[in-house]
C-alpha cells in the first residue's frame, strides 16, 4: 500500500496543476457580471424528476455554466443576474455591472434549440448569442455560435442538459 501513496500524491498534483485558473493579461477583463436569458422556455426533458423539479430551465445550465467557464479562463464572476425575459435589457445588464461594481458583463442568450434527433442520433443543435457588455451599455464585443452536440446515447437518455453545457462551454470561451 505504501508503493501506491506516492503515485496517489503526485497524481493529485498534477490534477491541481491542471485545474489552476487561466490568468488574465494585463489590461484585459477581470472584473465581470453574467446575464442570462432564453428564447427557449424549457429545455426537453427526459424524466419525471426533471420535469418536477424544473431541471428542464435552460437558464439555470447557462448561469452556472458560464460562471464556471468564466472563472476558468481567470475571470472574478462578481454576479449573476437569470432574466425572466427572452434576453437581458440594456438597463438590467447596466444596473448589473454598476451593483456589482464589476468591469463589463458577460451576456448568454439560447436562442435556439433543435433536440428531434437526440434520441436516435445523439445529436442536438443548439444556438447561442454572447456579447460583452460595457458599463455604459455598449456592446463591445457579440458572438453567435452554432453548435451541433455530439452527445452518447445513455447520456442522452439520462441527462439531457449535457448537450448545452457543451455549447455554453464553446461558446463562452470565445469571449475576449
Amino acid at each position: 500500500m505504501r508503493v501506491f501513496r506516492p503515485a496517489a500524491v503526485l497524481l493529485s498534483l498534477l490534477l491541481a496543476a491542471c485545474a489552476t485558473p487561466q490568468v488574465r493579461p494585463p489590461g484585459a477583463l477581470r472584473k465581470v457580471v453574467v446575464a442570462v436569458g432564453s428564447r427557449v422556455d424549457a429545455l426537453p426533458t427526459s424524466t419525471y424528476r426533471e420535469d418536477l423539479m424544473g431541471e428542464g430551465n435552460p437558464r439555470t445550465v447557462l448561469v452556472s455554466q458560464t460562471e464556471a467557464v468564466l472563472r476558468e479562463r481567470g475571470f472574478e464572476v462578481v454576479g449573476t443576474r437569470i432574466s425572466p425575459s427572452p434576453a437581458p435589457s440594456t438597463e438590467e445588464v447596466v444596473q448589473l455591472i454598476s451593483d456589482n461594481g464589476a468591469e463589463a458583463a458577460v451576456v448568454v442568450v439560447l436562442a435556439w434549440v433543435d433536440a428531434s434527433a437526440i434520441n436516435a442520433l445523439g445529436r442536438v443543435e443548439v444556438v447561442l448569442d454572447t456579447g460583452v457588455v460595457s458599463p455604459v451599455g455598449e456592446l463591445a464585443w457579440r458572438n453567435e455560435t452554432h453548435t451541433v452536440a455530439q452527445v452518447g446515447i445513455y447520456q442522452a437518455q439520462t441527462d439531457w442538459r449535457s448537450y448545452l453545457r457543451k455549447a455554453v462551454i464553446e461558446a463562452v470561451r470565445a469571449v475576449p
